[in-house]
């Protein structure tokens, strides 16, 4: 009997750790789990990050080339707001959450800063060819109905780009916000600098203040005679 209550004791010992032994795995691949989606959602507001540094503080395009490489940051950030979207981060939620603000405030800016530069081009190339159109001016009834197209043409380019400068003056302004949700969660070396931000919101208004005198100026011009 003495020995049969051992075995018994023995066989619940070995069950026991069994159990913890198999709990502690289970604990353990929980916590990498989470470490690796951490680091997983960290990676992809980093790469923002870094696409709104770089974009921010480009100086203005003159060249489609250029303007191409913004639209190409729009669209690595989309691709990062979608990885996080189809990834379960249920054990990182709260991070997730910031990380998914982040991203789609950080994609907006960069898609708007891009068509915002894409418009001011426009603008100034239809500027231009009125400019060009009205210092040849011969007064005859061919130049005036092309004059009042040049002319419309430039206020349509530039209702584009008030629109688009708007639009991003405003997504700019929002996100120091989003840059606060993420700031518990990640080292702020690793976030878009905020004084960046406000440099490019700033400098995003002159443009367009700046834009706004060139038209006034155009709408002061004769196309009839």
């Amino acid at each position: 009997m003495r020995f049969s209550g051992f075995k018994t004791k023995t066989v619940v010992i070995a069950l026991a750790a069994a159990v913890a032994t198999s709990a502690f795995g289970y604990w353990g691949y929980g916590e990498l789990r989470e470490q690796q989606l951490r680091n997983e959602v960290t990676a992809l507001v980093t790469d923002a990050s870094l696409r709104m540094q770089a974009a921010l503080s480009a100086e203005a395009v003159d060249d489609p080339a250029i303007l191409r490489r913004f639209y190409e940051h729009a669209e690595a950030v989309d691709a990062d707001f979608r990885k996080l979207h189809d990834a379960d981060v249920t054990p990182v939620a709260d991070l997730a959450y910031a990380a998914d603000d982040y991203l789609l405030t950080s994609r907006e800016i960069l898609l708007r800063w891009a068509s915002s530069q894409r418009h001011r081009l426009e603008l100034s190339g239809s500027i231009k060819a009125l400019q060009k159109h009205m210092r040849a001016d011969n007064r005859t009834g061919a130049w005036v109905s092309e004059a009042i197209r040049a002319k419309e043409r430039v206020e349509d380019d530039y209702r584009d780009y008030n629109r688009a400068v708007n639009a991003l003056s405003t997504l700019l302004g929002t996100f120091p916000a989003s840059r606060e949700k993420m700031a518990p969660y990640v080292d702020a070396a690793l976030l878009a600098d905020e004084r960046l931000v406000q440099a490019a919101r700033e400098q995003a208004l002159a443009a367009s203040s700046q834009a706004a005198d060139e038209v006034d100026r155009i709408r002061q011009l004769r196309t009839y005679r």
